[in-house]
C-alpha cells in the first residue's frame, strides 16, 4: 500500500514540475521547438497551453503562459510575450494580431507569438478590425463583384507590399 502512495507522488510531482518550466527569458528560449512551430509565413504558434476555447472545427483558443512574477496567474502568451520583449502595453489597450489580416482564417493567429505581428492598439480599433476580418474570410461565398471569397484579391493596396502573386487560393498561403 506505501509503494502504491510513493507512485502517485512521484507521477505528480513529475508533472508539476513540468508545470513549474521556467518561462522564456530571452527569444532563443521562446523559439525552442517545443514551445513554438514556426510557419511558412513567420508566425511563431504557441504549442503550450490554451484558454480552453474550442470552435467547432477545433481549433484552440489564445495561448496562456503563467506570468514569471511569481504571482501563479495565467494570462495570454501573445500578452507576456509582448510586455516582455516590446515593452509595456499601454493601459487599456490590446494586443492585436497583425498576421490574422493575411491567413486564410484569421483564428489560427490567436496563437503567434511573433513579435512583428504583435501591435499594442485601442480596444475599439481592434474590434474593428476583427469584424473586418471576419466579413473578409469566407463569411459568404460570394463578394459584390462575384467572385468566391476564397479567390485572393488580384491587387494588394498600394500602401503594402504584395503578399502573394494574384491567383493564388488562401489555401495555398500560410500555415
Amino acid at each position: 500500500m506505501k509503494a502504491a502512495k510513493i507512485e502517485c507522488r512521484e507521477i505528480h510531482a513529475g508533472a508539476g514540475a513540468r508545470e513549474r518550466r521556467r518561462q522564456p527569458q530571452t527569444i532563443e528560449e521562446l523559439l525552442a521547438p517545443d514551445r513554438v512551430w514556426v510557419t511558412p509565413c513567420g508566425c511563431w504558434l504557441w504549442l503550450g497551453g490554451d484558454d480552453g476555447r474550442n470552435d467547432a472545427d477545433g481549433l484552440g483558443g489564445y495561448g496562456r503562459i503563467l506570468r514569471d512574477d511569481g504571482s501563479r496567474i495565467v494570462e495570454p502568451v501573445h500578452r507576456y510575450v509582448f510586455k516582455k520583449f516590446k515593452g509595456p502595453i499601454p493601459p487599456g489597450y490590446d494586443v492585436d494580431h497583425i498576421c490574422a489580416k493575411w491567413q486564410p482564417d484569421p483564428r489560427v493567429s490567436r496563437k503567434c507569438v511573433n513579435l512583428d505581428h504583435l501591435q499594442a492598439i485601442p480596444p475599439r480599433l481592434n474590434q474593428q478590425l476583427k469584424l473586418l476580418r471576419r466579413l473578409g474570410y469566407g463569411t459568404a461565398e460570394l463578394d459584390l463583384d462575384g467572385r468566391p471569397h476564397r479567390a485572393v484579391p488580384p491587387v494588394a493596396p498600394a500602401s503594402e507590399p504584395p503578399l502573394f502573386l494574384p491567383g493564388e487560393s488562401w489555401e495555398d498561403l500560410c500555415f
